[in-house]
């Protein structure tokens, strides 16, 4: 697919950047993994995000998006092999902040 243009960003990101985070935990029930996520805001940002999770087979069941101003504060349930394997989360965590960054 192609890649949203990348845009331009706020003043406002500029000079008060969001530093990403990223988190991917199991829930409560074990069944599945929860994906927390903060960044700044931008043109592209949830493409980049599906686009790591396609590339690893992780399926997304729910995502709640919160956009706050010029930061972006999302979870995201999912599912796949090989997340309840410590190495595998953090390869995934790594990949995601990479794109997350600016």
């Amino acid at each position: 697919p192609d890649r949203p243009s990348p845009g331009r960003l706020s003043r406002q990101v500029k000079h008060f950047p969001v530093t990403p985070r990223v988190s991917i935990l199991p829930d409560e029930s074990g069944k599945h993994y929860i994906l927390s996520l903060t960044a700044a805001d931008r043109p592209g940002l949830l493409f980049a995000v599906a686009e790591v999770l396609a590339q690893n087979g992780i399926v997304l069941h729910t995502a709640k998006i919160a956009t706050l101003g010029e930061r972006v504060e999302d979870t995201f349930l999912l599912s796949g092999n090989g997340l309840s394997q410590d190495a595998r989360v953090v390869k995934i965590e790594r990949e995601l902040l990479q794109r997350l960054h600016i």
